[in-house]
């Protein structure tokens, strides 16, 4: 069966002397792979529309029960071409779409979760600063569509909404909850984690629980204007790797941002 969709491409191999694999999260069918004959030779039929990040319209011969498609046609819609320019931005870029390769199964269809890409990808393009928090973002709304959505308004405990104040007052998040202790009922620990119940938590302080509100529920194009400190955005993104490991079964560390802490400590 011939198909037509919009995709974007999340990752590719050699194939062979002169072809390609590539994955692709497509907006009608999910998650698909499909191999491009001819897509590493000099006069190839594809140029730029296979590259990772770039949003394309995809034409396949769709094979049902298989998990190998041959791609007929590939034509770049949007290459996001300020993505590549910058370190920082390219690897918030490739992390976006490896946890995407990571936490999707072949053909579940998500519109909202293209949808969720494909904005998040062409903000990041268009943005000239704070580009971590667009990955934080991407993280938290990623987990909401599929079930988890944290709860950052009210204390798990008692149901009153947290006011939160610019103090150094420090709040418990309960990772397998995704739900916030106020100081009263659950203080945390001097550590960066605690116990309640057995159950695992990480201590967050009001500043960055503020930004986690904004994160989970600010227009993604506005992410730029977001600012906070290392120590602020280093608390948030353990707290995120975290929440994403635990209801995420074989989530693994991703390889994009590893790397760039290393280029990161080497310079």
């Amino acid at each position: 069966m011939l198909v037509k969709t919009e995709a974007i491409i999340l990752k590719t191999m050699k194939y062979r002397d002169t072809s390609k694999i590539v994955t692709f999260y497509t907006k009608e069918y999910g998650k698909l792979k499909g191999i491009a004959k001819g897509a590493r030779t000099a006069k190839n039929k594809f140029g730029s529309a296979l590259e990772p990040m770039t949003l394309s319209m995809l034409v396949i011969y769709k094979k049902e029960h298989r998990d190998l498609h041959l791609i007929a046609q590939c034509d770049a819609i949007n290459s996001f071409k300020n993505l590549t320019e910058d370190l920082d931005r390219m690897t918030t870029a490739l992390a976006v779409i490896e946890l995407i390769n990571q936490v999707t199964h072949d053909e579940e269809h998500n519109l909202a979760l293209f949808a969720l890409l494909s904005e998040t990808l062409s903000a990041l393009n268009s943005s000239l600063k704070n580009y971590s928090s667009y990955l934080h973002s991407f993280r938290l709304r990623l987990a909401s569509l599929f079930g988890y959505a944290p709860n950052f308004e009210v204390c798990s405990e008692c149901g009153n909404p947290l006011v939160i104040d610019n103090g150094e007052k420090q709040y418990a998040f309960q990772v397998a909850r995704g739900a916030v202790f106020c100081n009263h009922c659950c203080m945390p620990s001097d550590s960066s984690t605690s116990i309640r119940q057995n159950v695992a938590s990480i201590s967050i302080s009001a500043q960055g629980l503020q930004i986690l509100r904004r994160l989970l529920n600010a227009q993604i194009n506005s992410l730029s204007n977001l600012e906070f400190d290392i120590q602020v955005g280093n608390q948030i993104d353990e707290l995120l790797r975290l929440y994403l490991r635990y209801h995420f079964e074989g989530l693994k560390p991703l390889k994009s941002t590893e790397l760039f802490h290393q280029n990161r400590a080497a310079s």
